[in-house]
């Protein structure tokens, strides 16, 4: 035999229940109903919720055949199965997830050392979808075009060698540029883009033939990329290398790390590579002997419809050096949401 008292006390929760759910229904579809009907549905919810707590069985049942008479007559017809509702809500934060995926931002994964130290494998980084411009889903057409991306701006671009293989690589070269490297230093339309030593770094790099990680050591540098216009100086002389690079400095200057692992040979180039062309990029890693980028195949360029967006930020990362939770492999905590140069 059921015990009395838990009956009551069932009862007093399902009583609560069904005005909350009434007094919710009501003022969700309030403007059909009118005052009226919502006051009356309010006062007799109340009803219901005030006999719940005095537990007196004769005003509770009274209150709730009221209640019931109210939902039959004007919410029965509104309400949803409870599927439905959940449904509606789980629809409702799917479609929003893929609009924000597919126009606003968009997470990936760094998968290699390519673009080391300013990205490790193990990165996750938040990618602009909006940098420059709305780009239709699923295609490389853009529908609202905002800038075109510049000199120093890290993107993740579908490989125009590969299909359907996102890549990430820092934009070196625009349209009209001449794109080489001279021991391993950065020129653009034969000027010649600052570095500095900063001595070594350990990092994650991972083995090409059976992808297990391990740690490196390569000397890093500090490089500065003009933004603005760098115009072809007159001859080699360093007072016209100088004011070309002031010329295109004076639009900003992208300031980052790059990594040399192997020993730079005198008088060795790589390019000077094809003029960049209208609607394309020139990318390099910042890993510059450990990337496979324009310079590859005696040198390719992105068009800018398969750029996806612009590297903003780390929001995770996890892999070798890692302080938590094992001090070998675990969270880095100092790359959570850091900024990418």
């Amino acid at each position: 035999m059921a015990d009395p008292v838990k009956k009551i006390e069932r009862a007093r929760r399902e009583a609560r229940r069904f005005a909350r759910d009434a007094r919710r229904l009501a003022a969700r579809h309030a403007r059909p109903l009118g005052k009226a009907v919502v006051k009356e549905i309010e006062a007799a919810a109340e009803e219901a919720e005030a006999a719940a707590k005095a537990g007196d069985e004769d005003r509770l049942s009274a209150a709730l055949r009221a209640l019931d008479e109210l939902w039959a007559e004007h919410l029965a017809l509104r309400a949803k199965p409870l599927w439905r509702e959940y449904g509606e809500t789980i629809l409702l934060a799917v479609v929003f997830a893929l609009l924000v995926r597919s126009f606003v931002v968009e997470a990936f994964r760094i998968p290699s050392g390519s673009m080391a130290p300013t990205l490790l494998a193990g990165d996750h980084v938040f990618v602009s979808k909006l940098a420059y411009g709305l780009r239709f889903p699923f295609t490389h057409v853009r529908v609202l075009q905002r800038a075109a991306p510049r000199r120093g701006d890290v993107i993740v671009f579908e490989s125009p060698r590969e299909k359907g293989v996102d890549v990430v690589k820092r934009v070196v070269g625009v349209p009209g540029d001449v794109v080489e490297l001279r021991e391993q230093v950065l020129y653009v339309n034969g000027v010649r883009q600052p570095r500095s030593p900063l001595g070594e770094i350990t990092y994650e790099e991972r083995s090409d033939e059976t992808g297990i990680p391990y740690q490196d050591t390569c000397r890093r540098y500090r490089e500065s990329l003009a933004k603005g216009d760098l115009l072809r100086p007159d001859g080699e002389l360093e007072g016209a290398v100088e004011a070309s690079w002031q010329g295109g400095a004076a639009a900003g200057v992208a300031s980052y790390e790059v990594l040399q692992c192997r020993r730079a040979r005198l008088a060795t180039r790589e390019g000077p590579y094809e003029v960049v062309g209208p609607g394309h990029v020139f990318v390099l890693g910042d890993n510059r002997d450990r990337s496979a980028d324009s310079r590859g195949a005696g040198g390719w360029q992105v068009p800018l419809g398969n750029v996806k967006g612009r590297v903003e930020l780390v929001f995770w990362s996890w892999g070798l050096g890692g302080g938590w939770p094992r001090g070998g492999v675990g969270l880095r905590l100092d790359r959570l949401f850091k900024p990418v140069e």
